[in-house]
């Protein structure tokens, strides 16, 4: 079995750009009077979420900014299947931290950039 890998955060640029033309071509629906967020959250706000996405946020400085952590990835089996797993290894500054360790269930494949 291989031990853990080097990983980065590397989103190629197309991606991206699909995302913005997606953003731009979104057809929005009607949103009822009064409505609230009882049944979900208001269009402006999603509206303001969209155009943010679209025109403002800055996804390379991002991806920088994540790829200076530790991150890896491994394959662990669970239950006769073979999980990717992507971590973050940091180590407390604190003798005798008690170790944490968080998931997240994405499922998707991230794009991949391996250190040799």
């Amino acid at each position: 079995m291989i031990g853990p890998l080097p990983y980065s955060i590397s989103v190629p640029e197309e991606k991206i750009s699909k995302l913005k033309q997606k953003l731009a071509l979104t057809t929005w629906p009607d949103e009822l009077n009064g409505a609230k967020w009882d049944l979900g959250a208001p269009l402006k706000d999603v509206q303001r979420l969209a155009e943010y996405w679209q025109n403002g946020y800055d996804w390379r400085q991002q991806e920088a900014k994540l790829n200076e952590l530790p991150q890896y990835t491994t394959k662990l089996e669970v239950l006769g299947n073979q999980l990717n797993i992507h971590f973050i290894h940091s180590k407390s500054p604190v003798p005798g931290a008690i170790p944490l360790l968080f998931c997240h269930g994405c499922e998707f494949p991230l794009p991949v950039s391996r250190k040799a």
